[in-house]
């Protein structure tokens, strides 16, 4: 599209134009016309004296290609992938359970506040009131006399106070000797490695210097006492702290035990080993939040975008509490905002001290493969299914107009959603496929079990 200033001659509908392209032709009237020419064909609208010209066909030359633009990027509002508050987490039929959890966790340790900080306590008292520190003047101020030699080559010391008398010494340049006797007007005596000599007075020079006092500082213990009272502190500790260990024992202490026959123990053998199968994937990832993208281009052509942290940690033992006993072993899963252990009939869920747990006839785990651009490196265990670039065109080819669009894997990984009514929800994806399909049908017989069990 342009805007020209054209002078038109001629009448008629038809013109035939003649132009250093060639030969063309127009048909029309004053002010609309359409021309047909070796550039193709064009549309004119003029009027006085200004035109409108714009191209409808043709094989003309095509205008550059515009450098790649980069648009702002359209998402939609991020979902966050969390479970609700805690405390609204746990199922009827737990609560008396999660409230005994939670009365125990908030109780103050006895050890902690009435043995360990004590002890703290006594040890810094008895150090601060049982020493205390006395300087000594160790050499108090003195002046001296010294000899320095003067002369740039250095000076003999003689053994007599004679030019030709013995050397028995060399001094250097700047160095300092003793001053013994200065009577002799030519010769100074000096005293140099516990023996004397005689200098000439013209290699040297007399000076006075100024020792300052030194002082040393010394620890003294103020209390003779100090060493009984430590003792008889130590002592009264190592009685005390013991019998307070007992009695935190006794408040913290909840036993939740399992009665099993010899077929449910080996059934519930799998529960462990399925949860062992699960924590053996190489990678498992917690989902933060999602949110759907509308720029494929430059997310190498995903719909949706995961953040998505590594899970903290995983183990197939872990106690909810210090003191708490049990006769199984409990799975455990540490994700970013909460902690989860798999007793044998429910959930137990911990953030920080406070506790929820939901039956697993509550708990619905629901699994499927899905495919993720994989831009943080493929785990050992992963399924590459497809490959991707960086920056794609609308046919998922590379696009040609962004340097170094280097290409980039699609792992089919298996993603689990944990949810309740109660408001559980959290997603874990799994870089070995099906690495939590056993555990988790494992957990769904246990809530058919459970619901069976209340109907009835």
């Amino acid at each position: 599209m342009g805007w020209s200033y054209r002078k038109s001659f001629g009448s008629g509908p038809f013109r035939i134009n003649f132009s250093k392209s060639g030969i063309g032709y127009s048909v029309g009237i004053k002010g609309a016309r359409v021309n047909v020419g070796p550039r193709g064909t064009y549309v004119n609208l003029s009027s006085h004296g200004v035109s409108y010209r714009r191209k409808i066909s043709g094989s003309g030359p095509s205008p550059a290609p515009a450098a790649p633009q980069l648009l702002p990027v359209q998402v939609d509002e991020i979902h966050n992938i969390a479970s609700a508050n805690i405390e609204q987490l746990t199922d009827t039929d737990s609560k008396d359970f999660v409230s005994e959890l939670t009365q125990k966790s908030a109780q103050i340790s006895y050890v902690k506040w009435f043995g360990v900080f004590p002890l703290i306590v006594f040890l810094l008292l008895l150090l601060f009131t049982s020493f205390s520190s006395k300087s000594m003047i160790t050499q108090p101020p003195t002046d001296s006399i010294v000899v320095r030699v003067t002369s740039g080559v250095g000076a003999n010391i003689r053994k007599t106070p004679a030019a030709r008398a013995s050397i028995v010494a060399t001094a250097l340049n700047g160095q300092t000797l003793l001053l013994v006797d200065s009577s002799n007007r030519k010769w100074l005596k000096v005293d140099f490695h516990h023996s004397v000599g005689y200098i000439n007075r013209r290699l040297s020079a007399i000076e006075h210097v100024h020792h300052d006092q030194v002082t040393d500082t010394q620890l003294m213990i103020s209390n003779p006492y100090a060493g009984y009272e430590l003792l008889a502190g130590l002592i009264g500790f190592a009685v005390l702290i013991p019998r307070l260990k007992k009695k935190d024992k006794q408040r913290f202490e909840m036993e939740l035990h399992y009665e099993m026959d010899g077929q449910f123990q080996q059934v519930y053998q799998q529960f462990g080993d399925h949860f062992a199968t699960f924590s053996r994937s190489h990678m498992i990832w917690q989902y933060l939040n999602a949110q759907q993208t509308s720029d494929f281009k430059r997310h190498a052509g995903a719909g949706k975008l995961i953040k998505r942290v590594q899970v903290r940690s995983i183990a197939t033992h872990q106690m909810p509490l210090r003191h708490f006993v049990t006769n199984v072993a409990i799975p455990y899963l540490k994700l970013s905002n909460l902690e989860l252990y798999f007793l044998p009939e429910r959930v137990l869920i911990r953030q920080g001290g406070a506790f929820a747990a939901a039956f697993y006839k509550n708990l619905h785990i629901t699994g499927h493969i899905t495919r993720f651009v994989e831009e943080e490196g493929v785990p050992g265990d992963a399924q590459v299914v497809d490959h991707t670039w960086r920056y794609v065109n609308k046919s998922g080819g590379p696009d040609r107009r962004f340097n170094n669009n280097r290409q980039i894997p699609v792992c089919a990984y298996s993603e689990y959603t944990l949810s309740s009514d109660t408001g559980i929800y959290e997603v874990i994806t799994t870089s070995k496929q099906g690495a939590m399909d056993a555990f988790a049908g494992f957990l769904a017989q246990i809530g058919e079990l459970q619901s069976r069990m209340a109907i009835q």
